[in-house]
Order: structure tokens, then sequence, then C-alpha cells
């Protein structure tokens, strides 16, 4: 059973409603609820986050760099499992320390932090995906970014504008060797890596998947829309969805409506 806090945080989720018998009138409008999804992808280099006018989702390592500028999410995402068992006592100590409203893991973090399950503000992915009427819960392929996404929607924001979500990731960088289980380790911290906003966000030791974009990223992506697309059709939603990126980066684009990430850089 969810503690009374978890419930709480449960009960801003947006349950699905019946669809509406008329069209919604002008005067109903919803208030704008606005937010960043921010991924970690290199063409959000020199944002400066605390500029972000709107709530914000931050997702996976970027807390190494969120220390070092003072700044943190309001929400957290990692669903990485490699990620949360190789970084768990680092993940947990960050968690602890209470800087965000609230964070989405995988259970599988019970695994070596058995204490989170009783941490108020943590909610984890596979009870999303048990719960009746959510979205989660129809999803087949998913990724830290997607979810964060859908938490986003979830939680009722309908202006939802991402970036840093650049699906370009080179597979394998020099700095990295495969090693047996197929995961990658980094070998010496990068003194510029392709594929973060920041080039030490993979530091020496470092365990991570191999980043598989097409086969695991865009999947995730593309299954993210085409669940999205009905779940506002079926309940009436009125929701606006940008992608900010740059023009050597298609990014999410391709789903969403574009929009030039200078914006932000000259916030």
């Amino acid at each position: 059973m969810m503690n009374e806090t978890r419930q709480q945080i449960m009960e801003e989720i947006h349950e699905v409603e019946e669809p509406l018998d008329q069209p919604v009138e002008q005067n109903d409008l919803p208030k704008v609820k606005k937010c960043y999804v921010i991924g970690n992808g290199r063409s959000i280099k020199g944002i400066d986050f605390k500029k972000l006018e709107g709530d914000t989702f931050g997702m996976t390592m970027a807390y190494r760099y969120w220390r070092t500028i003072g700044w943190f999410p309001d929400y957290y995402i990692n669903i990485d499992h490699v990620v949360l068992n190789h970084h768990h006592k680092d993940i947990q100590e960050f968690i602890n320390q209470d800087k965000c409203k609230g964070y989405l893991l995988s259970r599988s973090i019970l695994q070596t932090c058995p204490d989170l399950k009783d941490n108020k503000k943590v909610l984890f992915l596979e009870d999303l995906q048990r719960q009746h009427g959510n979205p989660f819960r129809y999803l087949i392929d998913w990724c830290s970014g997607s979810c964060a996404f859908l938490f986003a929607v979830i939680l009722g924001y309908n202006e939802i504008n991402t970036m840093g979500i650049d699906c370009n990731y080179v597979e394998m960088i020099p700095e990295c060797k495969e090693q047996p289980d197929g995961t990658l380790i980094i070998t010496k911290t990068p003194e510029e890596n392709p594929n973060y906003f920041v080039d030490d966000y993979q530091q020496e030791g470092d365990v991570f998947n191999k980043p598989n974009c097409n086969r695991v990223h865009k999947r995730s992506w593309e299954d993210l829309t085409f669940l999205l697309t009905g779940f506002v059709h079926l309940n009436r939603l009125l929701m606006n969805v940008y992608a900010y990126t740059d023009d050597k980066t298609e990014g999410l684009s391709k789903y969403f409506t574009k929009k030039d990430i200078k914006a932000l850089l000259d916030l």
C-alpha cells in the first residue's frame, strides 16, 4: 500500500474521463500548466536552467551537473535498470537530500535500496503500469525521456516543452568499451562527449547501456506519440507540445512542433 504522501502525489495524476459529448467552450478552456521535459543531449549546451519559466522534469545522471550549479528540477525520472543499479548509492543520496517534489524510478532499484519504498515522494513505473486508467499501462516501449513526458501528462501539464532529447547518439565513443554482459563502461572521462550537454556527464568507471537509439529511444517516442494522440483525442484534452532543438538536430521535431533552441539560450 502507498503511504499517505505518496497517495497525495498519485491523486494529482490525471484520471481518464469519459469523452465529452459537446466541444469545449472557449470560457471553459483550462489554464495553461507549463513544464519543460529536459533531456541531456548536446543541443542544450549552454542553457541556464534557472531561467526556465515553468516546472521542470530532469532525468538520469544529470544530477551531477545540477549539484554544481545549485539547481534541481521539480521532478526526477530514472527508469534505466543498469544506471539505477550501478549508481544506486549516489542516487539514493540525491533523493534523500530532498531536492525535488517527486521521483519516478523503476522498482529495480529496490534490490539495492529497499528503503526507497518507504520514501513518501518516490513513485515506481511498475506501479503506474498496473494502475487502471493510467496511460502508462499501455506503453509497449519506453525510456526515461518518454516516461518523463508521460509523467508530465498525467500530472496535468498541458503545455509541454521538450529539450535536449536529440536521439542522435554516437553508440560507442572512444572512451568506452563493451563488457561481457553487453553493457558499456567508461574507461576515461571524455574531454569532449558528443552525446551530452556537459562533457563529463559520463565519468571514468560509469557503467551504462549501449544507447541503441533506433531500437530503444526512437521506438519509445514513436510509441509515446501514438499513445498520446489517442489519450488526448478520447479525453478531449487541449495540449500543446513543443520540441526545442537546433538547426542540426531533428530531435523530437519529427513528432512535435519545432521551436528554435536559441530562444532558450537567449533567456
